[in-house]
């Protein structure tokens, strides 16, 4: 990675993570809205509400839980940076918050178009894939190595 593909600061990567944790918010706003207003239920369900499906009510439950998990990662994340935190802490709060905002939008996205039949397009974050977060996060917990470029009594 270098300058050009990933934030070049714990600041950057938070403003990152609250943008899409911002965008998972909205889509999860507007889904619920085209259920309540415009959506029909399943034919076979007998319900006259798409909003009283069980199915779909379960759905919403979970995209909340999903998007508050986010949320608290990221809140933590703040933390950890501005009480001056060891700056490895700081680099595997920063990546547990950004898979979690990521999963959160991505089931966002997924359940947008379930329920709605449209998919909002989404910036691609390919420069900063997923995969590596997880290894990073596991790596630390697991092995105790450090994430690349930090120095740390940890």
């Amino acid at each position: 990675m270098n300058a050009l593909t990933q934030p070049d600061s714990p600041q950057a990567a938070l403003a990152a993570i609250g943008e899409q944790l911002q965008r998972a918010r909205d889509l999860l706003q507007r889904t619920l809205e085209f259920v309540r207003q415009q959506a029909r239920p399943w034919s076979g369900s007998g319900l006259s509400k798409a909003s009283d499906d069980p199915y779909v009510i379960s759905r919403f439950g979970d995209l909340q839980i999903r998007i508050e998990v986010a949320a608290a990662l990221l809140e933590r994340a703040q933390h950890r940076l501005q009480e001056g935190k060891d700056p490895a802490e700081i680099a595997i709060a920063l990546a547990e918050a950004a898979i979690a905002a990521a999963e959160a939008l991505a089931a966002a996205g997924n359940a947008e178009f379930e329920l709605t039949g449209q998919r909002t397009p989404q910036p691609q974050a390919l420069q900063d894939p997923l995969r590596w977060k997880y290894q990073l996060i596991g790596n630390y917990r697991l092995n105790g190595v450090l994430p690349q470029g930090f120095r740390s009594a940890v």
